[in-house]
C-alpha cells in the first residue's frame, strides 16, 4: 500500500506538472507525474523522460549518469533530487 508524502506543483514554459511522492516500502519515494490542462490531470508515463526535460528547461543541471557512480541515477532518485532542487528556488 502506498501513502501520499508530498505533491509538487511545477511551473514550467510548457504547462504545469503535478508531482506526487509516494511511501511505497521502498527506501526512496515512488514519484508519479500529471500534466494539469484545463484542471484536468493527465498522467505522464515515462517520468524519467519528463523529468530530464523540466531538468534541462531549469537549468537545475542535476547529472543522470554522474562520473562518480557506476550506473546512472534511477527514476526515483532523479526525480527526488529534481524536486529538492524545485522547492530551493
Amino acid at each position: 500500500m502506498k501513502t501520499l508524502i508530498s505533491m509538487v506543483d511545477v511551473v514550467s514554459k510548457n504547462g504545469m506538472y503535478r508531482f506526487y511522492q509516494y511511501k511505497d516500502g521502498n527506501p526512496l519515494l515512488q514519484v508519479e507525474i500529471y500534466k494539469i490542462e484545463k484542471d484536468r490531470e493527465i498522467k505522464i508515463n515515462n517520468v524519467l523522460r519528463e523529468t530530464k526535460k523540466l531538468n534541462d528547461e531549469f537549468g537545475f543541471g542535476i547529472e543522470y549518469s554522474p562520473k562518480n557512480r557506476k550506473h546512472p541515477l534511477n527514476t526515483r532518485e532523479f526525480s527526488d533530487k529534481f524536486i529538492r532542487r524545485y522547492r530551493e528556488i
